[in-house]
This record gives structure tokens, C-alpha cells and sequence, in this order.
């Protein structure tokens, strides 16, 4: 097999020897930063992850369509299992600067929600949290995770949040709006990395963004009127955080899943999965102390 920077190297684009530097932070692929003829370039290698629900020609498409779109920069080249992006100038967020920026990326969201349907192409993606939930816990159980033993909880949770959501418009998410998933630089804010993207409600990326920035109760607020303009009705406050129960459960048991299927150096998918889950009992502590 040849190694992905060899891979990278022989490259049909380049103007002359490249050296590639891995990228740090990402959870589910390789990233390499390049520099050519004066430009850097981001070279993303990825497989199919089926349990996971994910897909690279999905994801490719998504993101040429984010670029069309105007929220992402532009694919310059792709291959099998590869494409190659023009790197944004700037910095990968963290919680700190989400939450000093909030109002700014709620609304870049709902632009994002309304405005990406028409440049997405081909069959339609649905990522709905109860459903993955359940599809990636049967995943668990029939490996027979050490955490298998929970796959009636989760099950039963799936099913409780599922059936506290009212009746919202599909828009397109992105999905996992992790911090370092929103680039600022230092102009305006980016979304990268589209591999769990997909028709859904806005509920899922707003209780997302707020788990990742750690969001406390008046930030949250917050959120929500800047995203409906207008504090939301009760129904949609208890939509709400039934869905934010449900999306730090779908990361751990994202993370459990990878630990056996992904091998990225210094990222320890045991601790990752074990943290969203904990950030899964206090929405769900929250959530009943709430509603009962």
C-alpha cells in the first residue's frame, strides 16, 4: 500500500515537489496541508465508514455544493479515496470562540439550512438523531461493545426524545459543528468537514453547536430567539432539548464505533466517547427535571 504522503506527492496538480504536513484535529480522516506556487492546499483521505453512516462521494458533493453556495472554499482536484481543497486562511475555532460569536454563526447556520437545497444533488441524505442513535446502538450491541449492556436505555431514550419533537421544516444540516469545524478568518466564518451532513431539522445542528460550545442555559436562550427570531414557543423548547439529549448520545456512540475503525495518531476515541456520554446524562437529567 502506498503511504499517503507518496500518494499525495505523485498528485497530478502540482506545479513542482510538494512536502506535505499532516493537519491535526480531525476525529474521522487524514488531513494534510500543501504548499504550491505560493498557495496551501488541504488533501482529505477518507473511506466509507457504513456504520457510521458515512459516505465520500456524499461528502464530496456536499462540499462542492457548500462551495457553490458560499460556505466553504473550493475542491481543485478529487480521486479515489482523496480530494484536494484550497486551504482557508485562519484559525479552527474553539468553544471560547463560539460562544463570543454567537449570534453571528446562529444566523450563518439558518443561511446555511435554507440556502444549500438547491446546489445538493443526487439521492437525498436524511440524518435524523433518533434514527442514527438506534442504528449505531444495533451496530454496538452486535460487536458486542463493553457498553453493549445499555442498548435498551438507548433504544428507550431514541424513542422518548423521538417522540418529543414536534412537527419542523426540513432544511439541510451540517450536522457536526464541532468548534474546529467553523474556521474565522478573521473576516468571516467557514464550515468544513461535511461527512455527516444531511436533510434533518434545525433542531439537531442548534442542540449540536450548543453540546460542542458548552452552551449554559441563557447562551442557549440566546441561541434560539436569534435563530427564530423570536423566543420559541414552548413546543419547540421542549423539541429542543429532547434533541439535545440525543446529539451528545449519537457522538458517543460515534466514538465508540471508531474505536475499532479509525486510526488517527493522539486521538483516544475510548475518553471521546466516554465524555459525550456523560454530557448525555446531564441533558437527560436536565431534560427530566424539566419535563418530568
Amino acid at each position: 500500500m502506498i503511504d499517503p504522503i507518496t500518494r499525495i506527492m505523485v498528485l497530478p496538480i502540482w506545479t513542482g515537489t510538494v512536502q506535505p504536513k499532516l493537519l491535526p484535529g480531525g476525529l474521522g480522516n487524514h488531513s494534510y496541508i500543501v504548499e504550491d506556487a505560493g498557495k496551501r492546499y488541504v488533501v482529505r483521505f477518507g473511506r466509507d465508514h457504513p456504520a457510521a453512516h458515512v459516505f465520500r462521494a456524499w461528502e464530496l458533493m456536499v462540499t462542492q455544493a457548500a462551495h457553490r453556495a458560499g460556505f466553504c472554499s473550493e475542491i481543485v482536484h478529487t480521486g479515489p479515496g482523496v480530494f484536494v481543497g484550497e486551504f482557508i486562511e485562519g484559525k479552527n475555532c474553539a468553544p471560547d470562540d463560539i460562544r463570543a460569536n454567537l449570534d453571528v454563526l446562529v444566523l450563518l447556520l439558518r443561511r446555511f439550512h435554507t440556502e444549500m437545497p438547491p446546489h445538493i444533488s443526487g439521492a437525498a441524505h436524511m440524518f435524523w438523531p433518533p434514527h442514527v442513535v438506534r442504528d449505531y446502538a444495533r451496530t454496538l450491541k452486535a460487536e458486542r461493545h463493553r457498553h453493549a449492556g445499555r442498548f435498551d436505555e438507548w433504544m428507550a431514550i431514541a424513542d422518548e426524545m423521538e417522540a418529543a419533537q414536534i412537527a419542523m421544516p426540513i432544511v439541510f444540516g451540517h450536522n457536526d459543528l464541532v468548534s474546529r469545524n467553523i474556521v474565522d478568518d478573521g473576516e468571516r466564518f467557514w464550515f468544513i468537514d461535511f461527512e455527516h451532513a444531511g436533510f434533518t431539522t434545525s433542531l439537531a445542528d442548534l442542540a449540536g453547536l450548543a453540546s460542542h460550545a458548552n452552551l449554559d442555559e441563557a447562551q442557549t436562550a440566546r441561541m434560539l430567539e436569534t435563530y427564530f427570531d423570536a423566543p420559541p414557543s414552548e413546543e419547540i423548547r421542549r423539541s429542543y432539548d429532547a434533541m439535545a439529549c440525543l446529539m451528545p448520545l449519537r457522538e458517543a456512540l460515534w466514538g465508540m464505533m471508531a474505536e475499532s475503525r479509525i486510526d488517527i495518531p493522539h486521538i483516544d476515541y475510548v475518553a471521546y466517547g466516554d465524555d459525550k456520554l456523560d454530557l448525555y446524562r446531564s441533558a437527560v437529567e436536565r431534560f427530566r427535571k424539566k419535563y418530568g
